[in-house]
């Protein structure tokens, strides 16, 4: 897994790495604190049940990846870079070019904290 996440009171900064920018077509992802409506952890199963839509440039082997930029009807335009983890980030945003982060980062509890602390301060 290589997906970093840097927050700071400014911005959200979501860095891919090794062969995790090669499957998602993207180096990352960077928005401002205060576009970011919600965030918090939620299952694997959940954030796929919320729909992913047409993949449009990414990666998708069931049960292995999921990565790059998904567009659908009801949820809008995601960026995702999912492996097997139990447990993802979800990270809702407003007026941006994506209108949902989901990610798979080593601690999503403490990583969707430090978001909130810099987002609603």
């Amino acid at each position: 897994m290589a997906v970093m996440v840097d927050v700071d009171p400014e911005r959200l900064v979501v860095r891919l790495t090794g062969a995790d920018r090669l499957w998602a077509l993207a180096a990352g992802v960077e928005v401002p604190t205060d576009a970011v409506t919600s965030v918090r952890p939620v299952s694997r199963a959940q954030a796929y049940a919320r729909g992913s839509g047409w993949r449009l440039p990414g990666t998708f082997w069931p049960d292995l990846i999921m990565a790059g930029s998904y567009v659908s009807r009801s949820t809008g335009r995601s960026f995702w870079c999912v492996h097997r983890a139990d447990e993802v980030l979800l990270v809702e945003l407003e007026g941006q070019r994506y209108d949902r982060l989901v990610l798979e980062v080593e601690e999503p509890a403490e990583v969707s904290r430090a978001i909130a602390r810099a987002r609603f301060r």
